[in-house]
């Protein structure tokens, strides 16, 4: 953003505005004007983290301040996923072997309670 290919003239003031969030600002004020309902889900978790059009400009320059005074990638506090397992978890050989046995078993009791009938 800034840059006009038509022109081929860069504007830093548009660049430091996409930088800073002003964009987003401008659109949350147009929202919040014409469609109240759609503004609510469209920052909903900006208006429940505070965050309103005019402080955004601030939380850029605030998280910048941050990123200069220690660059440095922070690890994230992730959680193991513990989500469904829908395979079925590898048998041994041994397993496969007396899962087979059990069914030639049965099988074959079914066999045998047929003839006698």
């Amino acid at each position: 953003p800034g840059y006009d290919d038509e022109s081929n003239e860069f504007s830093a003031e548009v660049h430091r505005n996409h930088i800073f969030g002003q964009n987003v600002a401008e659109y949350m004020r147009s929202l919040a004007d014409d469609n109240e309902e759609a503004y609510k889900k469209q920052f909903s978790q900006y208006i429940k983290n505070g965050v309103t059009a005019d402080s955004i400009e601030a939380m850029y320059k605030k998280a910048h301040a941050a990123i200069r005074a220690d660059p440095a990638a922070k690890k994230g506090d992730k959680k193991p996923f513990k989500g469904k397992r829908f395979a079925r978890k590898k048998m041994s050989l041994s397993q496969k072997r007396d899962s087979a046995r059990q069914k030639k078993e049965a099988f074959r009791k079914k066999l045998d309670a047929e003839d006698d009938e």
